[in-house]
């Protein structure tokens, strides 16, 4: 009888444990975004996304399609464009997360909107900044097509990112090391393929190549130098 009462005077109150992996609810609707956008694309412009995917390894095929199309403006590029940003975002915010970096408004759904809009803040940036250039440089056609190159990249890395992005939220959190080296090493792939095959369409036009270096510099490095800045002392 002593014993029964005993068990029954035990405060059995739950013991909370810490995730066991990056997920949190709200990333099931952005994936399920991403995925929908996807299949969309891939149901009703099938030519289209292969000519992208041509276009991304020949110049002749890209200025083809610039030729032909509303290369920016196209629903096509503008769900592959979306599913880059929303991927993006959430990659970084995975990774804030996992290192133990301040976040803009702590977990949850309202930080990874702030990063969100910045990272596709960074890209409008970009192209309110290339408007600005071309009328500064006679080889308006050149920037152009760098530009296209630019967001045709970001594109196909987000189509890369989606394994990647739900391999971070779900794997144990002591397996996702690796996976955010991995992130980092596509973004800087992402970003020297850019550079470089910039430098192959200038071969082709009559701009000198200080301009050329430094206006790779000014639209690469520098709206993700302001974006890491930013994220350090906490503006974003």
């Amino acid at each position: 009888m002593n014993f029964q009462v005993l068990i029954l005077q035990i405060d059995i109150a739950p013991e909370l444990r810490p995730s066991p992996n990056l997920f949190e609810d709200w990333m099931l609707a952005v994936f399920f975004v991403t995925l929908l956008s996807i299949a969309y694309v891939r149901i009703a412009y099938q030519r289209r996304l292969q000519r992208l995917f041509s276009s991304l390894l020949r110049i002749q095929i890209l200025r083809q399609v610039m030729r032909e199309e509303l290369v920016f403006s196209h629903r096509a590029s503008v769900f592959l464009f979306f599913n880059f940003v929303l991927l993006a975002a959430l990659i970084i915010y995975m990774a804030l997360k996992f290192y133990g970096a301040t976040l803009p408004a702590g977990e949850g759904l309202q930080s990874y909107g702030i990063l969100a809009g910045a990272v596709a803040g960074v890209y409008f940036g970009k192209l309110l900044l290339n408007r600005f250039i071309r009328r500064l440089l006679s080889e308006a056609g050149l920037i152009r097509e760098y530009l296209f190159e630019v967001f045709l990249v970001n594109k196909v890395a987000g189509l890369f990112a989606i394994p990647l992005a739900l391999a971070m939220a779900f794997l144990n959190i002591g397996n996702v090391a690796p996976l955010f080296i991995a992130a980092l090493f596509l973004g800087l792939a992402m970003l020297v393929y850019r550079m470089f095959q910039g430098l192959l369409m200038s071969a082709t036009y009559p701009v000198s190549p200080v301009y050329i270096i430094l206006y790779l510099c000014t639209l690469e490095l520098l709206p993700f130098f302001v974006l890491v800045k930013a994220l350090e002392r906490g503006l974003i």
